[in-house]
């Protein structure tokens, strides 16, 4: 299943808004990208200092966080426009799991 970046970045911005209003507000700081990927394997990446690691008063004057949803990685899994808007909010989720400082065991526990 392949679409366009645009249409991809579009289907991510609305799973980000069906998000409850107790996560997106702890969004802060933070960037979300759809890029490319070199591994085949690697679906999503979050870059940043977890949201509980924030808390100290060196934590000023940083740079965003990073979310980055690999496109062609993500469609080559999928068959359907369901499947992928399926995919979609699942490796975007997980990700965001990792902002909100969950390992991948808590993850897991929760089927991201």
């Amino acid at each position: 299943m392949k679409i366009t970046k645009r249409e991809f970045e579009e289907i991510v911005a609305a799973k980000i808004e069906m998000l409850p209003d107790v996560i997106k507000q702890r969004l802060e700081n933070i960037e979300f990208f759809v890029e490319e990927s070199s591994s085949p394997n690697l679906l999503g990446l979050y870059h940043g200092i977890p949201f509980p690691n924030r808390k100290s008063p060196s934590y000023s004057l940083v740079m965003p966080d990073k979310i980055i949803l690999f496109k062609e990685s993500i469609e080559k899994r999928c068959r359907t426009m369901q499947e992928l808007e399926k995919k979609i909010a699942r490796v975007l989720f997980h990700e965001i799991g990792h902002y909100m400082g969950l390992d991948e065991e808590d993850l897991k526990k929760l089927n991201l």
